[in-house]
């Protein structure tokens, strides 16, 4: 915020009131990172289950959307996050859930525009006790069985909400999430196994803090700020960003990687993206290609899009 020194003659009191007037128009600034929609499918859970869990979707909602999950000054447009929950009932006042997750990114700031970000499904790992009236509260050194999988996952939202407007912003918010994955391993919680090869929170969260990782992470970077973020102002231009960016990407597995989580759930999310904006482009018919080393298993759908197929 600019400082303004006043002379002794001078009144501070339309001083104060044009300060004041600055941080009414702008509501995005200081606030808290998450804008959140949840949906709870409870297909063929018992009746008197169903009055139990009543309350379930207003307490998430209220507490991600209330919320501040770092200590940064956050400005722009909360990132809108819908997150679906099958529940299914494993006795009185327990369930288990799965989770499915969608976080966006806008466009140029703009709330009507967006791109999906990252898609996450985390299947088989959520068990939990509900009553009506239960709070929750963020500490992200206590590990609980309601909260701590849903901040994981939004700080995750967070960083790379902020590694796609600066290389490497989301550093700090990674290593916040690390230590709520940590805590949990350090309370033998399930699904949150530090081994093993299943592509699960251990294996995302090590890409994420993994040096190794990092000249992707930029290139993530790339494709939204001389990619997306451009496609208004000169879509030509953008999409020849896009395409350089997308063969970066692939030298970079071919001479890396092996094996990527971060990369996967990026083209998971990106697939559709991908398609609409280059399906049937001749001038970048090698981003198909690159695509399908990238991302094999989505191979079908990226060949019908080089061929101008489908929609």
């Amino acid at each position: 915020m600019k400082i303004i020194f006043l002379k002794k003659t001078e009144s501070i009191i339309p001083t104060v009131l044009i300060i004041i007037c600055l941080l009414l128009s702008k509501p995005s600034l200081f606030s808290q990172e998450i804008e959140a929609t949840v949906r709870l499918n409870t297909e063929g859970m018992p009746t008197e289950q169903l009055q139990s869990i009543e309350f379930f979707k207003s307490t998430l909602e209220r507490y991600l959307n209330s919320q501040r999950f770092t200590n940064i000054d956050w400005e722009g447009p909360r990132i809108p996050v819908d997150i679906m929950i099958q529940l299914t009932s494993i006795g009185r006042n327990n369930y288990a859930g799965n989770l499915f997750i969608v976080a966006k990114r806008t466009i140029n700031e703009q709330e009507n525009t967006s791109s999906t970000a990252i898609m996450f499904e985390d299947r088989g790992t959520w068990a939990f006790e509900y009553t009506d009236g239960l709070s929750l509260s963020y500490d992200f050194n206590r590990y609980d069985n309601i909260a701590s999988i849903l901040d994981f996952y939004m700080l995750v939202i967070i960083g790379l909400d902020l590694d796609s407007y600066g290389e490497l912003d989301g550093d700090q918010v990674f290593q916040r999430a690390r230590h709520i994955f940590d805590v949990a391993v350090s309370r033998r919680a399930n699904g949150w196994q530090s081994f093993g090869t299943d592509f699960g929170k251990h294996t995302l969260i090590q890409d994420l803090t993994n040096a190794r990782l990092d000249p992707f992470r930029k290139l993530i970077f790339e494709y939204y700020v001389d990619g997306l973020d451009l496609l208004d102002e000169d879509r030509p231009q953008a999409l020849a960003n896009i395409a350089g960016t997308i063969g970066r990407m692939a030298d970079f597995k071919e001479r890396y990687l092996n094996l990527s989580h971060l990369m996967d759930l990026f083209f998971f999310a990106k697939c559709n993206e991908l398609c609409e904006l280059f399906r049937g482009n001749k001038d970048h018919s090698k981003i198909f290609r690159d695509l399908m080393f990238l991302d094999p298993t989505n191979t079908v759908r990226y060949e019908a899009a080089r061929d101008g197929r489908g929609r």
